[in-house]
């Protein structure tokens, strides 16, 4: 709700949503009672890091609080005032976020078909660092633009490969090849395409996992990875953690899997970052063809709605059905309903970078 001509929020949901929206769209937001019944309150460190970062792209920022390495930071990168080059250091593969695996894969693609270019964006990952140690060192490169162009995406074609990458910590080698072999032996079943490299690092922690990635004939990527849970966390985060190599290569494997199923031009994790650039396009029609909506992009659609008053119409993807042979069957439809997203822009403009 909006109090005072400040956007006011409660609770820590959402809250690098809310902090990248807010600057983006210049509007100032209040975020109140974080954590408040908890043992303990307010931010946390990742928070308090990822709020500092934020503070250091802008210019003329104005950060209160109380008590004061993310994927996020993508949406705002492009609107700087100049190119950007951001060395971050600490954790880059845990259970609770998207990995540097993942952001290379899944969120770079997407940034490169709008701000590409020769000097297009890229995430180097220079030193892997599993939770819960950390050590890990990425760089992310990416260039200034004024604005984006409307765009219609509307077919993600079919998947034609699949490559990937194992990783381990300070486990045997062995462990990597146990991974793949299982991974590749779900894959094998549906095309023959499919190779896997190996990264055996030198972390603070141990650790092991399997990042998957499908590419389709269109340009389509779409990724799923499975890792080791974090020492001293029984269960990991969520449910009984797979604990051999051979059902995390599986686990990532059958993710992946889903994710072709559930279609679209983008996977889960990069809903939110087509749809911020649908918002942020000029004034004319963008339309994108995504899966089912995740309960994170749910929100993020709300919060565009807030902080841009953008509203997106969603229809029912009227995809071609295929047909039997015999007639008397009912035709087939490939995965999970798919969903066009449609709206019109606000036409941003970036007015730090000069006009060429």
């Amino acid at each position: 709700m909006e109090v005072g001509g400040v956007l006011t929020y409660e609770g820590s949901k959402c809250l690098r949503q809310r902090l990248i929206l807010s600057t983006l769209s210049g509007k100032p937001v209040r975020i109140r009672n974080i954590r408040a019944k908890a043992d303990d309150p307010g931010l946390k460190d990742y928070e308090v890091s990822f709020i500092r970062l934020l503070d250091c792209l802008n210019n003329g920022s104005s950060i209160e609080g109380h008590r004061v390495l993310s994927g996020a930071t993508v949406h705002a990168c492009p609107f700087c005032k100049t190119p950007i080059s951001i060395t971050l250091t600490g954790i880059t593969n845990n259970e609770l976020d998207p990995t540097v695996d993942m952001i290379c894969a899944s969120l770079v693609p997407v940034l490169r078909r709008f701000v590409g270019g020769d000097d297009g964006p890229s995430v180097k990952c220079v030193r892997r660092g599993m939770s819960p140690g950390g050590g890990g060192r990425v760089v992310f490169t990416c260039p200034v633009r004024r604005s984006l162009t409307a765009f219609q995406w509307m077919d993600s074609g079919q998947i034609k490969r699949i490559r990937g990458v194992a990783y381990t910590s300070r486990v045997t080698p062995t462990v990597a090849n146990r991974m793949l072999d299982a991974a590749k032996g779900m894959f094998l079943k549906f095309l023959t395409d499919v190779y896997f490299t190996v990264d055996n690092a030198k972390a603070v922690s141990p650790g092991f996992g399997l990042c998957a990635v499908a590419e389709s004939n269109k340009g389509t990527i779409v990724c799923a990875e499975a890792m080791s849970h974090t020492p001293g966390q029984e269960g990991g985060v969520a449910g009984a953690a797979a604990s051999t190599p051979e059902e995390i290569g599986e686990k990532a494997a059958s993710r992946l899997l889903e994710e072709i199923w559930r279609g679209g031009c983008v996977d889960a994790i990069a809903q939110p970052l087509l749809l911020t650039f649908m918002a942020l396009a000029p004034t004319d029609v963008s339309k994108a063809v995504l899966g089912p909506l995740t309960p994170y992009t749910m929100h993020f659609l709300r919060h565009l709605r807030d902080f841009f008053h953008v509203t997106f119409k969603i229809d029912e993807h009227k995809e071609e059905r295929i047909a039997e042979d015999d007639s008397s069957l009912p035709e087939r439809r490939t995965g999970a309903a798919k969903l066009v997203l449609t709206c019109i822009g606000v036409g941003y403009s970036n007015i730090g970078k000069g006009q060429i």
